[in-house]
Order: structure tokens, then sequence, then C-alpha cells
């Protein structure tokens, strides 16, 4: 718990350079790009119109989704992935790939996993804006509940940055963490009801297990906020583990991480 207090500080002490470092991370991202901060958009619409046409109509032949029109149901489920999957693969490789430079700078080591997730946060919220816009002309604004969606975009932060901590401090350690870690991320892809729907007909205990993914929670509750008018979600069971993982995942996170940093820089 020491280490969770000593990384808790430092990121308390640190706010504004962990805003200051995410624009920059930001800015950085689309520097060299003719079209710049346009990818922001052009990246995800891109992916989301080859999924639309290939599960939409290729595979579902149109048919929607608990009276919601696929694309709009899909839709609310891509964009909550491009914020986990680009955080997964951005988090796990964020002390190896700045660890020269942060190394002679003068702030801790610990916000660099949290910054890295911020930034990636920073995109999410701009994707959100297109997002609300598609679920308002296609299924009406009635079904938004912006304080639900709120608690989702901070419940999944939280466990990213927590991820994080763990995944970049293993990777940094051992580079095959980070080849494991993207492989597994285009898996959860299809392990996680973002592009089929996790229907009641399956068997209970296939259901129960795809439930302790915890992306499914945040997928799901991404949903319940946008389009089905569900707040008893958030008040499920799946809350609790949830933050219970989250907690737990800290706690592991911060001790790696308190415990290995002042040795990174042997392992490059």
């Amino acid at each position: 718990m020491n280490s969770l207090k000593t990384v808790f500080s430092e990121q308390f002490n640190n706010v504004y350079m962990i805003g200051r470092l995410s624009a920059y991370e930001l800015k950085k991202l689309y520097a060299n790009s003719f079209l710049g901060g346009i990818w922001i958009f052009l990246n995800p619409i891109i992916q989301i119109a080859v999924y639309g046409l290939t599960f939409g109509l290729g595979i579902r032949g149109g048919a929607s989704v608990n009276g919601i029109p696929y694309f709009t149901w899909m839709v609310c489920g891509l964009i909550p992935w491009f914020f986990i999957s680009g955080s997964i693969m951005q988090g796990s490789n964020a002390i190896y790939a700045r660890i020269n430079t942060v190394a002679r700078m003068n702030f801790p080591l610990s916000i660099t996993p949290t910054y890295v997730i911020v930034a990636q946060l920073y995109t999410h919220l701009v994707l959100l804006i297109l997002l609300i816009a598609i679920v308002t002309f296609t299924v009406g604004i009635e079904n938004i509940h912006l304080f639900e969606l709120i608690y989702y975009i901070l419940s999944s932060f939280c466990f990213l940055v927590a991820l994080s901590f763990i995944t970049s401090t293993l990777s940094t350690m051992m580079r095959d963490i980070h080849l494991l870690i993207q492989n597994a991320t285009r898996m959860l892809l299809y392990l996680t009801p973002v592009l089929w729907e996790a229907s009641e007909k399956a068997p209970k205990f296939l259901l129960d297990l795809m439930k302790l993914n915890p992306f499914f929670y945040v997928v799901e509750g991404y949903r319940s906020a946008l389009i089905y008018d569900n707040f008893n979600y958030l008040l499920s069971p799946l809350t609790l583990y949830f933050w219970g993982l989250v907690l737990v995942m800290l706690v592991l996170g911060t001790t790696l991480h308190v415990k290995f940093r002042r040795n990174f820089v042997d392992y490059l």
C-alpha cells in the first residue's frame, strides 16, 4: 500500500505536467502527417465502415439488435473499444519508448503511463461527440444519459491506467510481454461483445465467463448509457467486481512500478 500512496502522491503533485505532456503526446502523434489531426476522425471512420459492411450487411444482413440499428449498436461498442485498444497498446510501451527522454527530466517516472492514457482520452472525447451525434440522429436523444456516460468514461480510464502500470513495467523488463499484449489485444476485440451480441440464449456458464472480461462491463456500460436506458446495469454485481479488479490491479501495478523503476534503464 505504500507504493500506492507514493504513486498517487506523485500523480497529484504533477497534474499540470501530466496535462502538458499528454497534449504534447497527442500533437507528436500527428506531427509528421499531411492531414494532421484529421486522422483522429479518418482512421476510426475507415474502420467503422469496414466493420459495418462486413458484420452489419455481410454477416447479419442488416438485422437490428434489440430494435436498435446494428450500425448504431456497433458504433456504441467500437468507439470505446478504440480507446481501450489504443490505451492498452500505448500504455504497455509507455515507459520503454520514453525512458531515455524522461530519465533526464525533473518529474517522476510514474506519471508516464498516466499521461499516455490521458492523450488517448483526448482522442476518445472527440470521437464521443461523433458517437452522440450518430445516436441522436438514428435512435433519438431521449436514451442518452450523460452522467452515466461520464461514469463509464472514468471507469475505463481508471482501469486502463491501472493496467498500464502493470504492462509498462513488465514489457520494459521483458519485450516479449509487449508482443504478447499486441496479440492479446487483437483477440480481445472478438472476445468482447463489440461486434457481436452477448445473447441470453447462450449457455449461462458461457455468459458468466464472458462477464469476467472487464471490457464487457465497459462496452455494455456505454451502450446502457447511450441506447438502452438501463440504469440497473450500473447497480449490478458487475460494478463491484469491476472496481475490485481495478483496486487489485492498482496495488499490483504500483508495487511493481516502484520496485523496479530504478532499474528500468538496465533493461534497455
